[in-house]
């Protein structure tokens, strides 16, 4: 409504106006306009806004007017009051623009992440497939093989199929995890899965995690153990498979993506973890589940490592676990730079005596060579350890693995008496090819022995030393299997190369019983 001002003893009527004010800026003040009529200003200055009655040819333009309009001889027309509200609107509107502009370049960093995500996914869903008949793994009927293959459940998909792993193992990365991975595809060296026989991911369930980001991730992934697999000891698959199986680490680590940071300057390895049974060894028919995570990267130096935990289970129970996982990315120097596990003085402690006898036959200092090794390979336990076992009622006596399972060629010293606890030691070795099964396959373009056949090479000598001390039996049986519930700590500091002519083992005795315990 209209308003109406007096003094000087005249009256003038206002038109009103209004503004709009957009939020931000300073905070907005109501002029005093009475108080500027009553005398805020000069004389000259209030008679021209009578004279003017605050004239306005352009009501939509008032305030740009009057905040420029001035006298000939230069003073200003407009009233302080009015000037500071105009300062005032000048400022929120600059404020909106610069939010506004702040936003849009917030708008656009989000949309590319979006796109990059979204394009991520994408290739995910074309690679995914539904599990067919074909895929299914063959069951036997037998003790041990009631578990089923989780392709049984209709519908089950998976994140990539066991060709996209053998792929990352050989292939192109980008041709697994997307365009956005093309540049590791140039160099010269990247995380990889071992090549056959050793790649052991027959699918990956699920992954989870940001891609490139080196931040946690976890991955979910399948073993299937088949029957007349080349790996099976009496019917079951060996400890350092059933740890090998859960290498999928190696394709969380590149999926995070540890290969942008080392640009094929440094390569992979276990350094330290801990192994725990908790139930026999499975079978063929069986399906070990792996949960393996990345916990966090971290740089000692100008050394990436990575801290990594996994549980493995068969139809959902626990079969074994490994934490305290540590791995790094190493360069050439540093590689030729370490000197393995170094050997310190142990503080020997008292063992528990035998409350039975364990000790079956006499045992003597003794060595043995590749051709008595074989004869333990083919059942011939006199071929090796001479006639104390000959008079022996065992038909088919439990074996040392053979084929690609051969793991010791000579034993050098088996001592009953000697070791770090003065209950028996025995030293061996295994001969080192270029060639070698296990070298060509793990990695194809960083060739390296798995620490996990190490450790295997370690429980095989230990297996020749408790069969020399008469611990046999029908292979129908009886079985080598890790006790359930003691962990085993491995720890890898050298490495097993092309160059490498023979790598020696070494087991000392501490403590030998029998269980279930009375």
């Amino acid at each position: 409504m209209p308003a109406t001002l007096e003094f000087s003893g005249q009256t003038t009527e206002i038109t009103e106006r209004r503004v709009i004010v957009r939020v931000g800026g300073e905070p907005f003040r109501i002029p005093q306009l009475e108080k500027w009529m009553a005398g805020g200003e000069s004389p000259r200055q209030r008679q021209l806004v009578k004279d003017r009655g605050f004239e306005d040819s352009a009501p939509a333009t008032r305030l740009n007017a009057c905040s420029q309009s001035a006298l000939a001889d230069g003073t200003s027309v407009c009233p302080p009051a009015l000037t500071l509200m105009i300062q005032q609107m000048t400022s929120a509107q600059s404020a909106v623009s610069a939010a506004h502009q702040e936003y849009l370049r917030f708008s656009k960093k989000l949309t590319e992440t979006y796109a990059g995500h979204l394009e991520f996914q994408m290739a995910l869903l074309d690679r995914t497939k539904l599990r067919s008949e074909a895929q299914r793994l063959p069951i036997e009927s037998g003790p041990g093989n009631d578990l089923h293959s989780k392709c049984d459940l209709p519908g089950l998909s998976v994140a990539f199929d066991r060709s996209q792993c053998l792929e990352f193992a050989v292939g192109s990365i980008a041709r697994v995890l997307g365009p956005t991975f093309a540049e590791v595809d140039r160099f010269p060296t990247r995380v990889r899965l071992p090549d056959e026989p050793l790649m052991l991911v027959d699918r990956i369930v699920s992954i989870s995690g940001e891609p490139r980001s080196m931040q946690p991730g976890r991955i979910i992934t399948e073993h299937d153990i088949h029957p007349g697999a080349w790996y099976l000891d009496n019917g079951r698959i060996p400890p350092c498979i059933a740890i090998e199986s859960g290498q999928a680490d190696l394709f969380l680590s590149g999926y995070l993506g540890i290969d942008f940071q080392t640009r094929g300057r440094a390569v992979y390895r276990l350094l330290d973890a801990v192994v725990t049974f908790h139930r026999g060894l499975p079978g063929p028919g069986e399906i070990i589940r792996y949960e393996i995570s990345i916990e966090r990267f971290f740089r000692q130096g100008g050394t990436w490592l990575f801290r990594f935990q996994f549980d493995g289970t068969v139809n959902g129970q626990p079969l074994l676990t490994m934490r305290e996982g540590c791995a790094g990315f190493f360069t050439p120097d540093e590689l030729a730079a370490g000197k393995g596990v170094m050997d310190r003085q142990l503080r020997r402690q008292a063992t528990k005596i035998d409350k039975l006898e364990t000790t079956f036959v006499p045992m003597e200092t003794a060595t043995y060579d590749e051709r008595q090794l074989d004869a333990l390979r083919g059942g011939d336990l006199p071929g090796c350890f001479g006639p104390l076992f000959a008079s022996l009622n065992i038909e088919d006596p439990l074996r040392l693995p053979g084929g690609r399972m051969k793991l010791v060629d000579r034993v050098t010293n088996l001592n009953p008496q000697g070791g770090r606890y003065r209950r028996g030691v025995i030293s061996a070795e295994a001969d080192i090819h270029p060639d070698g099964w296990f070298l060509t396959c793990h990695f194809v373009d960083d060739r390296v022995m798995p620490g996990t056949l190490m450790y295997e090479c370690c429980l095989h000598t230990l297996r020749i030393y408790l069969m020399r001390m008469g611990w046999v039996g029908e292979q129908k049986n009886v079985a080598w299997e890790p006790i359930p519930g003691v962990a085993s700590r491995l720890k890898c500091r050298g490495q097993v190369i092309e160059t490498t002519r023979v790598a020696a083992y070494e087991v000392s005795i501490k403590e030998v019983g029998f269980r279930p315990e009375p």
